[in-house]
């Protein structure tokens, strides 16, 4: 079930993509980004606070995120929420090898967002006909494995300082690689339950923290902008004791 809307036209073309260099479909020709787009089903946009999809969903089509902020989270027994992860334009959300299989997580637009979408028939035979994109599926698939290890050891073990600096040093490196100077103030339109949530943290505890870090002159966390003041400092606080 669709959550969302179509894109209004003209959608985006797949050879004009500017996230298209993070995005699954990286590789390949101008052609090829050509066929692949025949085989996009289209694209979708969503409000900010959209559940774009729930835990328990038996999804048939996986996406490309165009434009903007999704979280990924799950709901535990007891009610809290746990952030698994936050994608960011290029992501790919939704992809399980078994489309038959319900999703184990729930995404929820955080911001507006462009979602390209890919039917599970689609996916297939893009993989089928290019085997560069297949190898760059299971590229994204360890890479997401491998984070999700780094998040779970540091949620699992590191203090809630060191959660804090790992988290804020991961979102900073992607938003890096996708050209936003992060020696600046950046927007970020994650809330305290948020970042909270993704660290196993009280909403309180965070604010201690992120009060201290401030004092501290190492980063300024408040009111959706993020200010570093030392990234250097920052590293140190969130590797260096690994």
């Amino acid at each position: 079930m669709n959550r969302f809307t179509i894109r209004p036209e003209p959608h985006t073309k797949c050879s004009e993509c500017p996230v298209r260099g993070l995005a699954w479909f990286e590789p390949g020709s101008q052609e090829d980004a050509g066929r692949r787009e025949q085989l996009r089903s289209t694209q979708y946009q969503a409000p900010a606070g959209q559940i774009l999809f729930q835990e328990g969903d038996t999804l048939r089509r996986a996406y490309t995120l165009y434009s903007g902020w999704v979280v990924r989270y799950k709901v535990l027994k007891n009610g809290q929420r746990q952030v698994l992860s936050v994608a960011l334009p290029g992501d790919f959300i939704g992809y399980r090898a078994d489309f038959g299989v319900p999703l184990d997580y729930s995404a929820v637009a955080v911001t507006p967002v462009v979602l390209c979408s890919f039917s599970e028939y689609n996916i297939e035979a893009l993989m089928q006909d290019d085997p560069t994109l297949t190898r760059k599926l299971i590229q994204i698939q360890c890479q997401q494995a491998q984070e999700c290890r780094q998040r779970l050891s540091y949620v699992g073990q590191a203090p809630a300082v060191q959660r804090f600096a790992m988290f804020l040093c991961e979102l900073t490196s992607r938003l890096s690689q996708r050209g936003i100077d992060v020696t600046q103030a950046i927007d970020i339109p994650l809330n305290r339950e948020d970042i909270a949530d993704a660290i196993g943290v009280t909403s309180v505890h965070l604010s201690r923290i992120s009060a201290d870090l401030r004092k501290k002159q190492i980063v300024d966390c408040r009111y959706n902008r993020l200010i570093p003041k030392d990234l250097e400092a920052l590293q140190r606080l969130a590797y260096d004791n690994e």
